[in-house]
């Protein structure tokens, strides 16, 4: 089931759950259709609130003093972005890998926003937001244990990786948390050209990773891991992918990873 669809099912049970006890209370049927066009009026603000939560990016963009650590959403194709704040304390690690073959985590002051260097061949970025509970009063930040009446809960992940100069390694990842690694060298390609990406967790290949551009899941990985995107812009490219496992139903239904490759091509000619 999609999450959207996840999400509207938790909805909907909240809803039935309210009906049945205002019939129960032996409440006039005009009240309880009132109550009910209310009750349905929230749930959809609640579903539109962990929308928005869950489809804000995360990337790095190139600025005077380096690559600066952004959050909230980009327009690739007219080069807008409307920004969040986010707690630098979210910033879990930083890794810087050259094309000398030099690489590893690196130290940065937690400041807002986070400014890496741009002397890197690839930049790595993990990030975490935390626990996230679901209600019928609104989405909140806690854990499932500390949140009222909770529908559904996550852990969220969110990490970054850019590339800005390439080395045959960097066709395999860098770390073992979910990541895109491009097959070839992706900064001269153009746009209307396909670039071939594989998805790995704890360095292997993952079967069956959505993977998204341009606001659109365009592909699913294979059993190889691997998946074609169509670059349908120039500029700064962001593609995409998520999975989600298991929590401990206790803190958390389920841990949520996110992942965006970033690269650049050349501007188009229009």
């Amino acid at each position: 089931m999609t999450m959207l669809g996840r999400e509207l099912r938790g909805d909907m049970s909240a809803l039935v759950r309210i009906a049945m006890l205002v019939m129960t209370a032996g409440l006039p049927y005009m009240l309880l259709m009132i109550m009910l066009a209310l009750v349905l009026g929230m749930t959809s603000a609640v579903l539109l609130t962990v929308s928005e939560v869950r489809a804000h990016e995360i990337w790095l963009e190139k600025h005077e003093d380096g690559l600066v650590l952004l959050y909230g959403h980009r327009d690739s194709t007219h080069g807008e972005a409307d920004t969040i704040k986010y707690d630098p304390e979210e910033v879990l690690r930083v890794e810087c890998h050259g094309i000398d073959g030099e690489g590893g985590e690196i130290t940065l002051e937690r400041a807002y926003p986070l400014v890496t260097p741009d002397t890197c061949g690839v930049t790595y970025v993990l990030t975490s937001s935390g626990y996230w509970a679901k209600t019928p009063f609104g989405t909140r930040r806690l854990p499932k244990d500390e949140a009222k009446s909770p529908l559904e809960s996550w852990f969220s992940y969110e990490s970054v990786k850019r590339i800005d100069a390439w080395d045959g390694r960097f066709a395999r990842p860098v770390t073992g948390d979910l990541e895109l690694s491009p097959i070839k060298n992706p900064l001269g390609l153009s746009e209307g050209k396909k670039v071939r990406l594989l998805a790995t967790i704890g360095g292997e290949p993952a079967a069956g990773i959505p993977v998204a551009y341009a606001g659109k899941t365009r592909g699913v990985t294979g059993s190889d891991g691997r998946v074609n995107i169509k670059l349908r812009h120039g500029g700064i490219q962001m593609i995409q992918a998520s999975y989600s496992e298991p929590g401990d139903s206790v803190k958390a239904d389920e841990i949520i990873h996110t992942t965006t490759l970033v690269f650049e091509i050349e501007e188009s000619e229009d």
